[in-house]
């Protein structure tokens, strides 16, 4: 396995492919940094750069051009080519002419790559994604309990006494950039208000009509927005689950923002201490974060629910281990993400039932907290946190 390296020289678990690919992720998650190192000596081509910007969006066929002096095997990188997305069919192009050339492309924004490039993105490149720092990485630098209050993106890491200035300017740059360079919203304000309610309710349960009325925004434009957040990879829904075994299952949708640091200061609380309410929904984000991270890192995608029935009991995570067949169910793995560090009365209720109840289809369940001990209660597998991300980037959870 390749390893590139971070701003702060932790390895990154990343493998680089063989053939072209598309990185996506988050600004700040290090694409960059990782494309530099996975790829010494290969043209580059930066679209932050305001000449090559100029040059090639006016004429995407001048790509052509600068890759003419290159050999078969040789890799060309294109970074943050969502900035002219017209480059995907020019890539498509050069790549269906089997000249042996390999383009590593990375982006930040699928709202516009979604709009172009349809080829390439439906099979002739690997997708991959890139995420925060995840457990294999900062493990041994970086805390569980700093993980979930201050997130994991690189420079938040790499800078602990400029944490909170870090954040803030993220959650501002994000704005500039993203939001107010590409025009996505005519009125910042509304949208600021938004993303403001969306940090402080991340990792509930997404009820637009409440976010409408906390935020002073209509119901239809809190929509459009969160779709934009999605489209520019900071937010992420994880569907209900349907199980069939309560007349009351839930069909919100929870949304969870991509870091819990950024969550932290979209919600204005950077500078703020937090309370173990907002907390504990930092530590089921954080669970949340590395389940999709192992995904991303290993190559092995899981389908994620979470399952609620109304009025009653909820489980945080439903976790797809095997599609639903002709001849057998689906397969899943449950999951609950508990604050504390002692197991309380009631907190395995949920997965008890689910147990007991879906006999066929919920084939373990987990209790993840912060407490020193592993336990067997109930058929419930008890693991620290720290035990629990080891196991699951071992392969032994999902």
């Amino acid at each position: 396995m390749l390893k590139g390296l971070s701003r702060m020289n932790l390895p990154r678990a990343l493998t680089r492919p063989a053939k072209t690919f598309l990185l996506l992720g988050p600004r700040g998650t290090g694409k960059s940094t990782w494309l530099n190192a996975a790829f010494p000596g290969a043209l580059t081509i930066d679209l932050l750069d305001s000449s090559r910007f100029l040059t090639l969006s006016r004429d995407p066929s001048s790509l052509e051009q600068l890759i003419m002096p290159l050999r078969r095997g040789d890799w060309v990188v294109i970074d943050e080519i969502q900035r002219v997305p017209a480059l995907l069919d020019e890539v498509h192009r050069l790549y269906e002419q089997n000249r042996g050339i390999h383009f590593a492309l990375s982006g930040s924004s699928a709202r516009k790559l979604r709009r172009a490039g349809a080829n390439l993105l439906a099979g002739r490149a690997l997708q991959l994604y890139m995420l925060p720092f995840a457990w294999p990485e900062y493990r041994g630098t970086w805390r569980i309990d700093q993980a979930c209050e201050w997130g994991t993106l690189p420079l938040v890491v790499s800078d602990p006494p400029h944490r909170a200035d870090t954040l803030a300017a993220y959650v501002e740059t994000y704005l500039k950039e993203e939001i107010t360079a590409e025009a996505l919203v005519r009125n910042l304000d509304p949208f600021l208000r938004v993303i403001h309610a969306a940090g402080l309710f991340n990792g509930q349960i997404l009820n637009l009509e409440n976010l409408a009325r906390e935020s002073e925004v209509k119901r239809s434009t809190v929509e459009r927005y969160f779709q934009i957040l999605e489209d520019t990879l900071l937010a992420m829904r994880v569907p209900a689950a349907t199980l069939g075994i309560r007349t009351k299952e839930t069909s919100h949708p929870k949304f969870f923002l991509f870091d819990t640091g950024v969550a932290r200061a979209a919600a204005g609380l950077a500078r703020e201490p937090i309370d173990s309410v907002w907390k504990g929904f930092a530590f089921e984000s954080l669970v949340h974060h590395e389940l999709r991270a192992y995904a991303a890192i290993s190559g092995k995608p899981r389908p994620i629910f979470h399952y609620a029935v109304s009025g009653g009991f909820d489980v945080d995570f439903l976790v797809q281990t095997r599609a639903k067949t002709l001849s057998a169910p689906r397969q899943l793995v449950a999951i609950e993400a508990k604050l504390g560090g002692k197991v309380k009365r009631g907190w395995t209720a949920g997965l008890s039932t689910l147990l007991r109840e879906c006999t066929k289809t919920v084939r373990r369940a987990i209790l993840v907290y912060q407490g020193s001990d592993r336990l067997v209660v109930d058929g419930i597998d008890v693991m620290p946190a720290a035990t629990f991300f080891d196991e699951l980037y071992a392969g032994k959870v999902i």
